[in-house]
């Protein structure tokens, strides 16, 4: 065997087994999580300085109504879409805790379903016809937060990353329409809160750095709406350990 050969065969069996590390991740993922909650519960075990418990949480979602103009390659308008509203159901799931005099650092993983509702109308069409759909996706939401206590007050902020396990897909019966979504979205939350003993009340602002449906394609062209998410979320946590 070529050099040549042999390297394109290393190339290629590294991205084999990229392939099916992925594959088994997405398969994966949700055993990866309750393995998650079981180690920081063992950890917790160990160490007495580590709280962990349950959360649910309520969220509000600030995004607005907006729309997008799509024209073909004459410059002729051929589809309109228009992003109406999203609507986050209960976000429920695990929480630690840790402190140290007045510094503390929370660690949650939460999980999270959006429901995003879109109208399509198609101006290529003499009759006009519209077609409603609404995204479903399924994250995994890990708050990671850090900050200071004063007394029972707690001020804090730290980087958010959502991963994605699952949704649908929407407008199939656009041929120039494709959704090229990435596995995760990363933001940046900043949290207010009380701890009550073992009680933890958290009212938390959650900033999104992607924008609204950036993951729109339509003929080979990157799309999306100008805003990006933000979020209320009020939380409540009882800590066992």
């Amino acid at each position: 065997m070529s050099p040549f050969n042999l390297k394109s065969y290393i190339v290629e069996s590294h991205c084999s087994y990229c392939r099916i590390f992925i594959s088994l991740m997405n398969r994966y993922f949700i055993q990866f999580l309750c393995l998650l909650g079981f180690l920081i519960g063992g950890f917790t075990i160990v160490s007495a300085q580590v709280q962990v418990g349950f959360k649910a949480a309520y969220s509000l979602t600030f995004s607005r109504s907006s729309f997008l103009l799509f024209n073909d390659q004459e410059d002729r308008l051929t589809y309109e879409i228009i992003f109406r509203d999203e609507d986050v159901r209960p976000l429920y799931g695990i929480m630690s805790y840790y402190e140290q005099e007045k510094v503390f650092v929370q660690l949650e993983a939460l999980y999270k379903q959006t429901r995003s509702a879109f109208t399509t109308i198609d101006w290529s069409n003499p009759e006009f016809p519209t077609f409603n759909e609404t995204k479903v996706t399924n994250f995994v939401v890990v708050p990671t937060l850090a900050g200071y206590k004063l007394g029972n007050l707690k001020l804090g902020m730290g980087p958010v990353f959502s991963f994605i396990f699952s949704e649908n897909s929407i407008f199939e019966e656009i041929l120039e329409f494709e959704e090229r979504r990435r596995p995760f979205e990363i933001g940046v939350s900043a949290n207010v809160g009380l701890k009550l003993y073992r009680l933890h009340i958290d009212a938390n602002y959650e900033y999104h750095f992607n924008r609204v449906a950036d993951y729109f394609v339509f003929n080979q062209a990157q799309s999306g709406f100008a805003q990006s998410p933000g979020y209320f979320t009020l939380g409540i946590s009882y800590l066992f350990f």
